[in-house]
């Protein structure tokens, strides 16, 4: 699994992104709810565009992703938008265990499994797409095997 520190081939930050007219028209609207830049991405895939991020032209971040929010509260509300997103649980769990290697240890593991948890104990809604949720959790588990996929 990729995250944060070296994010998946297919992810493009949030508040640095730009659409083809084409690929906009299909995927909208954006989901509005936690994990929406996930999902466009998912999505926009899905009906065969290729979604990546620009290495060479560099943006300026004055404060760390979820810097306002505290280490716990960032990596709670990430866990839950990959509740939201539709992650297959099985690449949930891979996804803590490679973070519990990683500090601080353990604490950010707990918070992504907790926040993602928490969608299920509270039955809250996730991504209405069926065939999209499919399709990523269908790239997660080729990922989990080590096949090709957008994961890399």
């Amino acid at each position: 699994m990729v995250d944060s520190v070296g994010d998946p081939p297919f992810h493009v930050r949030g508040a640095t992104k730009i659409y083809r007219r084409a690929c906009w028209e299909k995927i909208s609207p954006l989901v509005k709810a936690p994990g929406w830049d996930t999902i466009d991405e998912v999505k926009a895939n899905f009906y065969g565009w290729s979604t990546r991020t620009f290495p060479d032209i560099k943006v300026l971040q004055h404060k760390p992703t979820g810097g306002a929010d505290g280490h716990w509260r960032n990596w709670f509300k990430n866990g839950f938008a990959n509740y939201v997103a539709g992650y297959h649980p099985m690449f949930m769990l891979a996804k803590c265990v490679k973070r519990v290697f990683r500090k601080p240890f353990l604490i950010t593991s707990a918070a992504l499994w907790a926040g993602f948890c928490s969608g299920y104990m509270k039955r809250k809604p996730r991504v209405q797409d069926k065939a999209v949720i499919r399709y990523l959790r269908e790239q997660q588990l080729r990922r989990l095997l080590r096949r090709p996929g957008i994961y890399g």
